[in-house]
């Protein structure tokens, strides 16, 4: 792993003491349209840093919860080789009882999250927030582009739910995967533990413009945290965020949005 020359807010626990673990994979090679998921991780971690480490949502502040920050993963090399330390490096922490945020990156890096949490757990569950389905077999010959991460995902495990999608290739919508936020609860067991892959185009980009396929329409920032309380009894291990693409917000209010909800991620399930 290589070393961030910023930290997120708050991540200054050592990987021994911490409950949270943050993890940088700025991998960008399964992108269709737009660049810029390489720049994410660590314009996540600076706009951190314009935020209060205090959610009033749940009375509950991040420097309670003891985060480490890994810094980021190597990714100039084949993107199997990513996926395999990624892998690794997810059955290393979540054996060792963390949880985890993977800050991506193009949205491929899921797969490695899953396969390493699989690994280290056994059956595993996913929710997949996302305003695409992303359940075409390949795209552009490329079958791990941002554009089937899904349908990967549905090979692999056994319960795969999708919220927010509203954009479809056509024979996708008869996919059993898709629901609606009231629906989660039926959807999801409490029984296994489960993976959160958060896509930040499932936003309404009129909030959220920076992302790579921006798609009209979407979920509030309050829906999010409306997600986020009703997983706290469904044994979430861990979570990615992925899609993020700066150059696309100027403003920086996308990057801050985005690191305002992994704060709130952490202290609503883990907190």
């Amino acid at each position: 792993m290589a070393p961030s020359p910023l930290r997120f807010l708050s991540a200054d626990r050592p990987l021994r003491e911490a409950r949270v673990v943050v993890l940088g994979v700025p991998l960008e090679r399964g992108v269709s349209f737009r660049g810029g998921p390489a720049l994410a991780p660590n314009a996540i971690r600076q706009a951190s840093w314009s935020l209060e480490s205090f959610s009033h949502h749940v009375r509950k502040d991040l420097v309670d919860v003891g985060v480490c920050d890994l810094g980021d993963l190597d990714v100039e090399r084949s993107r199997e080789e990513v996926f395999r330390e990624l892998e690794g490096s997810m059955q290393r922490l979540l054996r060792a009882g963390k949880r985890v945020v993977v800050l991506g990156g193009d949205h491929s890096v899921s797969l490695g999250c899953v396969r390493g949490a699989m690994g280290a757990l056994g059956k595993v569950q996913v929710l997949v927030l996302d305003a695409h389905s992303d359940l075409r077999d390949e795209y552009l010959g490329d079958r791990f582009s941002h554009a089937c991460v899904s349908r990967r995902l549905s090979e692999l495990v056994d319960r795969l739910v999708i919220v927010g999608a509203r954009s479809f290739f056509g024979p996708d919508l008869d996919e059993p995967f898709f629901a609606e936020l009231g629906e989660i609860p039926k959807k999801l067991s409490r029984e296994a533990p489960l993976w959160l892959s958060l896509d930040l185009d499932v936003l309404d980009p009129g909030i959220f413009p920076g992302v790579t396929n921006p798609e009209p329409g979407g979920l509030s920032y309050g829906d999010l945290l409306d997600v986020f309380r009703l997983l706290r009894g469904y044994g979430v291990v861990g979570m990615d965020v992925v899609e993020l693409a700066p150059p696309f917000d100027p403003s920086g209010v996308s990057a801050v949005t985005a690191a305002k909800l992994v704060i709130e991620a952490i202290l609503h399930l883990w907190g």
